[in-house]
Protein backbone atom coordinates (compact mmCIF):
# COMPACT_ATOMS: atom_id res chain seq x y z
CA UNK A 1 0.00 0.00 0.00
CA UNK A 2 2.80 2.44 0.93
CA UNK A 3 4.48 1.83 -2.43
CA UNK A 4 1.28 2.74 -4.29
CA UNK A 5 0.84 5.94 -2.27
CA UNK A 6 4.49 6.88 -2.82
CA UNK A 7 4.21 6.12 -6.53
CA UNK A 8 1.04 8.24 -6.77
CA UNK A 9 2.69 11.15 -4.92
CA UNK A 10 5.78 10.96 -7.13
CA UNK A 11 3.69 10.79 -10.30
CA UNK A 12 1.59 13.77 -9.19
CA UNK A 13 4.74 15.70 -8.28
CA UNK A 14 6.30 14.94 -11.67
CA UNK A 15 3.13 16.11 -13.41
CA UNK A 16 3.17 19.38 -11.45
CA UNK A 17 6.83 19.98 -12.25
CA UNK A 18 6.24 19.26 -15.94
CA UNK A 19 3.21 21.54 -16.11
CA UNK A 20 5.06 24.22 -14.13
CA UNK A 21 7.90 24.23 -16.63
CA UNK A 22 5.51 24.48 -19.55
CA UNK A 23 3.33 27.12 -17.86
CA UNK A 24 6.39 29.07 -16.67
CA UNK A 25 7.76 29.35 -20.21
CA UNK A 26 4.41 30.55 -21.49
CA UNK A 27 3.97 33.07 -18.68
CA UNK A 28 7.46 34.49 -19.17
CA UNK A 29 6.82 35.00 -22.87
CA UNK A 30 3.63 36.99 -22.12
CA UNK A 31 4.93 39.32 -19.42
CA UNK A 32 8.26 40.45 -18.05
CA UNK A 33 9.07 41.37 -14.44
CA UNK A 34 10.22 44.80 -15.66
CA UNK A 35 7.13 45.42 -17.82
CA UNK A 36 6.31 44.91 -21.45
CA UNK A 37 8.13 46.53 -24.34
CA UNK A 38 6.76 49.65 -25.99
CA UNK A 39 7.22 50.23 -29.70
CA UNK A 40 6.35 52.45 -32.60
CA UNK A 41 7.02 52.49 -36.32
CA UNK A 42 6.86 54.94 -39.15
CA UNK A 43 8.44 56.21 -42.34
CA UNK A 44 11.24 58.68 -42.89
CA UNK A 45 10.97 61.85 -44.97
CA UNK A 46 11.76 59.85 -48.14
CA UNK A 47 9.58 56.82 -47.26
CA UNK A 48 12.06 54.45 -45.58
CA UNK A 49 10.28 52.37 -42.92
CA UNK A 50 11.61 52.11 -39.38
CA UNK A 51 10.76 50.56 -36.00
CA UNK A 52 11.73 51.66 -32.50
CA UNK A 53 11.27 49.41 -29.45
CA UNK A 54 12.30 49.92 -25.85
CA UNK A 55 11.89 48.07 -22.56
CA UNK A 56 13.31 47.87 -19.07
CA UNK A 57 15.60 45.04 -18.12
CA UNK A 58 17.29 44.00 -14.91
CA UNK A 59 20.28 42.19 -16.38
CA UNK A 60 22.28 45.33 -15.50
CA UNK A 61 24.14 45.89 -13.25
CA UNK A 62 21.22 47.98 -12.08
CA UNK A 63 18.17 49.08 -14.01
CA UNK A 64 18.61 49.29 -17.77
CA UNK A 65 16.37 50.67 -20.50
CA UNK A 66 17.21 48.94 -23.76
CA UNK A 67 16.50 50.51 -27.11
CA UNK A 68 16.27 48.70 -30.46
CA UNK A 69 16.10 50.80 -33.62
CA UNK A 70 15.69 49.28 -37.08
CA UNK A 71 15.81 51.01 -40.45
CA UNK A 72 14.52 48.82 -43.27
CA UNK A 73 16.77 49.94 -46.14
CA UNK A 74 16.36 46.74 -48.22
CA UNK A 75 19.84 47.32 -49.66
CA UNK A 76 23.41 47.29 -48.45
CA UNK A 77 25.77 50.24 -48.53
CA UNK A 78 23.57 53.13 -47.35
CA UNK A 79 25.33 55.49 -44.93
CA UNK A 80 23.37 56.90 -41.99
CA UNK A 81 24.08 58.87 -38.84
CA UNK A 82 22.13 57.28 -35.97
CA UNK A 83 21.65 58.81 -32.51
CA UNK A 84 19.75 57.10 -29.66
CA UNK A 85 18.72 59.27 -26.70
CA UNK A 86 17.02 58.94 -23.33
CA UNK A 87 15.08 62.00 -22.15
CA UNK A 88 16.96 64.09 -24.71
CA UNK A 89 20.44 62.92 -23.66
CA UNK A 90 22.28 60.91 -26.33
CA UNK A 91 23.77 57.61 -25.14
CA UNK A 92 24.69 56.09 -28.52
CA UNK A 93 25.92 57.78 -31.70
CA UNK A 94 27.24 56.27 -34.93
CA UNK A 95 28.18 58.92 -37.49
CA UNK A 96 28.65 56.37 -40.29
CA UNK A 97 26.26 53.47 -39.79
CA UNK A 98 26.41 51.44 -43.01
CA UNK A 99 23.41 49.25 -43.86
CA UNK A 100 23.56 45.56 -44.70
CA UNK A 101 21.09 44.04 -47.19
CA UNK A 102 18.30 43.89 -44.60
CA UNK A 103 18.96 47.36 -43.20
CA UNK A 104 20.31 48.76 -39.97
CA UNK A 105 19.66 47.31 -36.52
CA UNK A 106 21.04 49.12 -33.49
CA UNK A 107 20.36 47.67 -30.03
CA UNK A 108 21.85 49.41 -27.00
CA UNK A 109 21.22 49.56 -23.24
CA UNK A 110 21.19 52.71 -21.14
CA UNK A 111 21.43 52.76 -17.34
CA UNK A 112 18.46 54.57 -15.81
CA UNK A 113 17.10 55.43 -12.37
CA UNK A 114 13.91 54.20 -10.72
CA UNK A 115 11.00 56.59 -10.46
CA UNK A 116 11.53 58.21 -13.87
CA UNK A 117 9.56 58.02 -17.09
CA UNK A 118 12.07 57.49 -19.89
CA UNK A 119 11.40 58.92 -23.34
CA UNK A 120 13.59 56.87 -25.65
CA UNK A 121 14.17 58.44 -29.05
CA UNK A 122 15.99 57.72 -32.29
CA UNK A 123 17.20 60.23 -34.86
CA UNK A 124 18.77 59.17 -38.16
CA UNK A 125 19.92 61.01 -41.27
CA UNK A 126 20.87 59.30 -44.52
CA UNK A 127 24.09 60.79 -45.90
CA UNK A 128 23.34 60.22 -49.59
CA UNK A 129 19.86 61.78 -49.69
CA UNK A 130 19.37 63.77 -46.48
CA UNK A 131 16.36 61.64 -45.52
CA UNK A 132 15.49 62.13 -41.84
CA UNK A 133 13.92 59.65 -39.42
CA UNK A 134 12.70 60.69 -35.97
CA UNK A 135 10.80 58.49 -33.54
CA UNK A 136 10.24 58.12 -29.81
CA UNK A 137 8.52 55.92 -27.26
CA UNK A 138 7.75 56.57 -23.58
CA UNK A 139 8.61 53.95 -21.00
CA UNK A 140 6.47 54.45 -17.88
CA UNK A 141 8.16 54.28 -14.50
CA UNK A 142 9.77 50.85 -14.02
CA UNK A 143 7.97 48.47 -11.64
CA UNK A 144 9.45 48.26 -8.14
CA UNK A 145 10.31 44.57 -8.61
CA UNK A 146 12.61 45.41 -11.54
CA UNK A 147 16.24 45.66 -10.35
CA UNK A 148 15.05 46.40 -6.77
CA UNK A 149 18.52 47.21 -5.37
CA UNK A 150 19.40 49.82 -7.95
CA UNK A 151 18.89 53.58 -7.51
Amino acid sequence: MRIRVLATVLAAGAALVASGVITGATAEAKGRPCGDAVSTQGVGTAGTTWTLKSMYDDNGPGLVAGEEFQIETHEAGQHWTVVLSDNGVPFFTNNDDVSVASGINETHPNHVRHGTTNVMSAHAVRHETGEVIDGSVSLPVAPAQCAPNSP
